[in-house]
């Protein structure tokens, strides 16, 4: 699938030891903003199907929480999407 010349210059410069610390900072930024962004689409406020759920944040109990963390501990459950 590589030339030859391709495998040297990957085994010489793709797997040096100063670049590994770069490659673990960008693989768990990405990691982090991939779960803040699934997180940002479940969010009652948006609205995926207008036919059949047109305004999902009328579902919301009073006892239900929305938001990722709850400091005072007010809310009994936490509100999960079941339907978009």
């Amino acid at each position: 699938m590589f030339s030859k010349a391709t495998k040297i210059y990957l085994k010489t410069h793709w797997y040096r030891h100063e670049l590994v610390p770069i490659y673990a900072i960008c693989a768990g930024a990405l990691s982090v903003c991939g779960y803040f962004a699934s997180r940002a689409l479940r969010n009652p406020e948006v609205v995926w199907d207008k036919r059949n759920n047109p305004y999902p944040w009328l579902h919301v109990q009073q006892n239900e929480n929305v938001k990722l963390m709850d400091p005072n501990g007010h809310f009994e459950k936490q509100w999960s999407r079941d339907r978009l």
